[in-house]
Formats: structure tokens, C-alpha cells, sequence
């Protein structure tokens, strides 16, 4: 709108009133053509500054540069001219801000009534201007959901309390101040400024003031204050959400924090300061029928109370340990007779974080050792390390020396230990701490981003098998309740999670996982999946009354340190003993016998079986299929499941060694099919 065109405009108001009236006009800003918003810069971006501060008290730097301050004044702005507050000045907002200057001066006689959009005083001798009344504030009230909000240690601008300002008919206004007071009627330390850092007053999602907790002024455990405000205008018949926040210390004294019985301030005594068009200054006192009550008594007329809280109660933090999907189950290890075998997989876990980053600088790890003579655990393990999912080494650590069982009170006592490993008696257990993390950044500790899951692959260096050590020993690594109740890790506002030590549950530090059994060999066989098991059921009809599954599991079976021999044949664990036979089982829930079944070769070389076993060279992998055919007695779904490889290295067929480890995967089970 041109200036010719506003005096026409302003005239036309004047001569629907036969009122004489003159005009006189603010600054007109040139704003360009283009939309002014976030991003935006040079001097259109300046002048839109420029005017926002001069229309709306803004207090934005003028410095040519739109960015979200400037975008969320724009959007103050654009509220308080009932336009769209979507922070972007275009040709509407422009002409507002170029509006906002001009005045409408009264003539000798008469009233005129102040066009929207426009700010009026009177000049004239005689004669009134109308601004539409003074701003009308019909109610004020409290929203609900703000009993005992939980302000978290290093917490920025936590929503304390809702405030709903709805105006009646009349004109705009201006917020210029809050009253409010906190009183802690908790029986902790009742000083304020032992918890909080700031507090602050949004509206409609913009900040519009704050102050310093150590601005507050103290009586007995009650500390007041009066924030003063801008940039928050009021229009008539609107609707307005006016926000109380917290802002906490980042280092607050743990023996105040806790329950609502230590700390718990009551928000009260709130009135607003505002003025309006007229230049009237006014006040409305905040009024409720909620109190907050406390050992040291009760504060009444309260529009919400909080509590300040460790920060992993506050926001949810936590961190979580799980066993990784990738661990596969129990497997034998090559190891040696004469020499130590360096950075053995042990184990996989999976570390989880929640509701902030949360930074890892002690992570306890129980190691236990079963088998053979085992005395001591460092008889077998020399030391732990711990490598991230890029296959980094994080740490590691010499195995302490512990001639304790997994399950000995004496173990179990210890803040750092936990239950029996793998719930087998007589392991012998120590606890290696990670607390030399090492993550290439140049600080301490492991970060793991918030909602994000970190995978770690725990090494061992393993003795030579000699002594104690004897063939066949296992070893297991895991992380216990205890362990990670244990455990040092602090967010990203550097405060340690809450421990729990001594129990098998916590709030924030959680979870356990199962350790795989690792047994060591010096000689032995590897028994692998190769290919998906399956199952088939034929029903030929007529007389016969059930058919014949057909069931099916491939394997690999792979020879280390010695050749080795797998029998030829397949017993069912229902039927028959282990001896000169692999073993298989047939189940609808529980074993059932009758099945029969044969182990063929399934290389393109010729491998016949001699003395009723299969040769397998040292080094070397051989592939196999293990057939089971079952005709079933009753209705019913059946599954068929690779249960033991017996295997030996001098082609005997009455001595066998037993192999089962991780024959419980179900690789090597067929699924069910029904059959009848």
C-alpha cells in the first residue's frame, strides 16, 4: 500500500463518520519484493530487523542475517495482526509492519475509531480516539499434568507449569512482568539456588523472558521474583499458553535429590503484569483451588510443583546390555599344546542407550573357566580385551587371579560379581573391569548416541592346553546383572547413572547376557550348518492309515589339529545309545522313537566310509546330509533335530568323543509339519 493509498484509506474511515481527520505516517521501510525468512540476509533482511523491533519490541540484533531469532519474531509479530505466524514476511506481513507507525490524528470535533492495524493517539484540540477499549483478561487458569514434574540435573528449560490467558473483547496488549514464588516444602535443602540455574517464561512457543535463580529473593524456604517480559502481546478474543521453566544446575548434591519428601517446590503466589493500547498498566492475580502439601507444610493457590531428580529419572536414560544376535551358541576352539592362542572370540554383546548419549568408562566382565583341573581362572585366561564393531581394540585387561566358584557367596558378594555362570556349578569366576577405553577422540570412555545400540566383541588370550588347562575346558565371558549395575556410564550432561549394586535390577543400568560356552581343543572337529533343514510328508492313501516324513539337515563337519572320523549311521536318542552313531531326535513336543537315519556325503569327490566311518583330513571340511525317515503312530507335527556328532582320530568304531557344541541352533532342526 502506497502512502496516497493509505490516506485514502484512513479518509474513508474519517468520511463514514463525518469526522475531520488528518494522517500523519511513521518511516516506511523498503522490504523488497521477495519473501523475507529463515536464511535470508542483506538489507531487506536488515530492515525487516529493523522493524520488527521498532512494531514489536522485539530486541533482535540488526544484523542482516534471518535466522530462527528473527524468524520467531516475525512469527510474535504475525500473531499479534491476526495473520499467519508462520514466520515468513511476505507481502501481508510487510504491509503490518509498515502499518504499525502510522497514526491517525482527531480534528477539532468528533471520535474516530483506530483502523486495524494501525496505532492512534490523539492530537487534536477536542474529540477522542477509540482503540477498541482497554485488553480484557476473562481467565487465567492452570493447566493440568504438572504434579511433581520431574526436573533432571543439567536439564534446560523443563515445562514446570501451564498457564491458559484467554481475552475478551477490546483491544491489544502487552505482558510486561510475572510474578511468581517457589516454595520448597520438602524436608532436604530448601534453597533454590542449590538446584536451579534459571528460570524462564515462554508464550505460544517463544521465549520471553528469564532470570537468574540467584536473582530470586529468599524468605524461609520461599524464594520470589518478578521476570520482566517482552515481545508478548495479547490480542482481544484470543486464546494464549504462557509456560513456566526450570533450568537445573548441572552438578547437583545427590544426598538432595530424590523423592518429593527432599525437594518438592510448589509454584505460587502468579500474577501477570500487562498494559494496553491506552498506555494503562494493570495486574491479574492468578487464582486455584490446587495445593501442594510437604513435611514442611502446605502451599495452597499453587499452579503446579516439581521435583529435582537425578537426571536418568528426569529423562528416561538408560542404558541396556543384550547378548548379540550375531553370537552364535556354544563352539569348540582350536588352542595349542605349546604355545598361547591370542584374541579368542569369546563373546558378543550389544549396549543400548536411551534418552541421552551415554558415555561407558567401567564396564565390569565376569570370565569363568570349567573343566578338567581348573584351580584357577588365569590357569586358562591371561587376558580380556574388548574391541568395538570396527574391529578397534577398546581396552584391555589381565584376568584378576581367582580360585573362586561362580557360585561361592564369597563371589556372589562382591559388588562386581553375579550369579553362577551358565548356571553350571563349580566354574571358577573372576570380574575384569574395561575402564581404559580408548575411542579416538582424544577423551575417556565409549559415547554411545542416544537410541542407538553399539556392538562389542570380547577377546581373550588363551594358555597353551597343558596342566590344569586340559582339553575340553570351556570358557565363558558374559556381563551379569551386577556387572552392569555396576557399570560407570554418564550422559551427555556428564552425570553418572544411577547404580543399584547388589541387585538384579535397576532403573537405568539393565540387562544381562548368557555366555556362549567356548570349548578349547588342541585336536577336534568343528560342526557347522550348510543349508536350511527341511521336512516333507508323503500320505500314499488307502490302507495305510499315516504317512512318512522324510527330514532332512545339512552339516559341515570340519577336522583341526588331527584327522578325524564321523560315523556312518544315525540313531534316534529315543531308540538307541550314542555309541558308533551320530544321534538324532524325532519330537511333537516331547521325543518319540521309531525313526531311522543315515549320514551321506555330499562332496563331488568319492569319500567312502571305512570301518562304518567317514574320513576327514586334517584342515579340511567336509559336507554331509543327515536323512531321517519317520512313519508316525498318530496324528501330530513332527520335527527332526541334529542332536550329536560323535567323532574319533584313529577310525575305531567303539571309542567316540562327543560333539554337541551349538547343535542347539535351530540350523539344525527341521520345522514342524503335520502329519496324520
Amino acid at each position: 500500500m502506497s502512502k496516497t493509498q493509505k490516506f485514502v484509506a484512513l479518509a474513508a474511515v474519517a468520511f463514514a463518520f463525518a469526522f475531520a481527520v488528518s494522517t500523519a505516517f511513521a518511516t516506511t521501510w523498503d522490504f523488497g519484493s521477495s519473501t523475507i525468512k529463515s536464511g535470508s540476509t542483506g538489507t531487506y533482511a536488515m530492515n525487516v530487523q529493523t522493524a520488527l523491533n521498532a512494531c514489536n519490541n522485539a530486541g533482535l540484533a540488526v544484523d542482516g542475517k534471518f535466522g530462527p531469532h528473527s524468524a520467531a519474531a516475525a512469527m510474535a509479530f504475525q500473531a499479534s495482526k491476526g495473520l499467519s505466524a508462520d514466520g515468513k514476511v511476505g507481502p501481508a506481513t510487510k504491509a503490518a509492519l509498515n502499518n504499525c507507525g502510522a497514526t491517525v490524528s482527531t480534528g477539532t470535533t468528533g471520535t474516530v475509531t483506530c483502523p486495524v492495524g494501525y496505532t492512534c493517539v490523539s492530537t487534536g484540540t477536542t474529540g477522542t480516539v477509540s482503540t477498541g477499549g482497554p485488553l480484557s483478561i476473562n481467565q487465567v487458569t492452570a493447566g493440568s499434568g504438572y504434579t511433581n514434574t520431574n526436573v533432571g540435573v543439567g536439564s534446560a528449560n523443563k515445562q514446570v507449569a501451564d498457564l491458559r490467558i484467554v481475552t475478551g473483547a477490546g483491544g491489544a496488549g502487552n505482558l510486561t512482568g510475572l510474578n511468581l514464588t517457589f516454595t520448597n516444602v520438602g524436608s532436604g535443602d530448601y534453597q533454590f539456588i542449590k538446584y536451579a540455574s534459571s528460570v524462564g517464561v515462554w508464550m505460544n512457543g517463544v521465549q520471553i523472558g528469564s532470570l537468574p535463580a540467584t536473582s530470586f529473593t529468599q524468605y524461609n524456604s520461599a524464594y520470589s521474583a518478578y521476570i520482566p517480559l517482552s515481545g508478548a502481546t495479547l490480542n482481544p478474543n484470543t486464546t494464549s499458553d504462557l509456560y513456566i521453566s526450570v533450568s537445573a544446575l548441572p552438578v547437583i548434591d545427590s544426598s538432595n535429590l530424590g523423592s518429593t519428601s527432599l525437594n518438592n517446590f510448589a509454584i505460587a503466589g502468579v500474577s501477570l503484569r500487562y498494559s494496553d493500547a491506552t498506555g494503562s498498566a494493570f495486574q491479574y492475580t492468578v487464582s486455584t483451588s490446587a495445593s501442594v502439601a510437604g513435611s514442611s507444610g502446605t502451599v495452597t493457590n499453587s499452579v503446579g510443583n516439581f521435583t529435582f531428580s537425578n537426571a536418568a529419572s528426569a529423562n528416561s536414560i538408560k542404558l541396556t546390555v543384550t547378548k548379540n544376535v550375531n553370537d552364535s551358541t556354544d563352539r569348540t576352539i582350536q588352542a595349542s599344546t605349546s604355545s598361547n592362542t591370542q584374541s579368542v572370540t569369546l563373546a558378543m554383546i550389544d549396549l543400548n542407550a536411551q534418552g541421552s548419549n551415554v558415555n561407558i568408562q567401567r564396564l565390569p566382565v565376569t570370565v569363568g573357566v570349567y573343566g578338567g583341573s581348573i584351580a584357577n581362572v588365569t590357569d586358562a585366561v591371561s587376558t580380556l580385551r574388548l574391541f568395538d564393531a570396527n574391529g578397534t581394540q577398546l581396552d584391555s585387561e589381565s584376568v584378576p587371579s581367582s580360585t573362586l566358584a561362580c557360585s561361592d557367596a564369597s563371589f556372589n558378594s562382591n559388588t562386581l560379581g553375579g550369579p553362577s555362570i551358565s548356571g553350571v556349578s563349580g566354574a571358577k569366576c573372576a570380574t575384569v573391569i574395561f575402564q581404559n577405553f580408548n575411542n579416538n577422540s582424544g577423551s575417556n570412555g565409549y559415547t554411545i548416541t542416544s537410541g542407538s545400540t553399539q556392538t562389542f566383541t570380547i577377546k581373550a588370550d588363551i594358555n597353551a592346553l597343558a596342566g590344569n588347562f586340559a582339553p575340553g575346558t570351556y570358557v565363558v565371558a558374559e556381563v551379569t546383572p551386577t556387572n552392569i549395575n555396576a557399570a560407570q556410564a554418564y550422559d551427555s550432561n556428564n552425570n553418572l547413572l544411577p547404580q543399584n549394586v547388589g541387585v538384579t535390577s535397576s532403573l537405568y543400568l539393565l540387562g544381562s547376557t548368557t555366555g556362549s560356552k567356548n570349548y578349547f581343543y588342541a585336536n577336534s572337529i568343528n560342526v557347522t550348518s550348510n543349508g536350511t533343514a527341511t521336512n516333507s510328508y508323503s500320505n500314499p492313501g488307502g490302507s495305510q492309515s499315516h504317512g512318512v516324513f522324510s527330514m532332512n539337515i545339512p552339516f559341515s563337519v570340519t577336522a583341526y589339529g588331527t584327522t578325524a572320523y564321523i560315523p556312518q549311521t544315525a540313531v534316534d536318542i529315543a531308540s538307541a545309545t550314542a555309541a558308533a552313531n551320530v544321534q538324532f531326535s524325532v519330537d511333537n513336543g516331547s521325543f518319540v522313537a521309531g525313526a531311522t537315519g543315515i549320514i551321506t556325503y555330499q562332496g563331488s569327490d568319492s569319500l567312502v566310509p571305512v570301518n562304518g566311518n567317514y574320513q576327514i583330513p586334517v584342515g579340511q571340511t567336509k559336507n554331509f546330509l543327515l536323512t531321517v525317515t519317520f512313519a508316525p503312530s498318530a496324528a501330530g507335527s513332527y520335527r527332526a533335530a541334529l542332536i550329536n556328532v560323535n567323532w574319533n582320530n584313529t577310525n575305531s568304531n567303539t571309542t567316540y568323543n562327543t560333539y554337541t557344541a551349538g547343535l542347539t541352533a535351530q540350523a539344525f532342526k527341521t520345522p514342524y509339519v503335520a502329519g496324520q
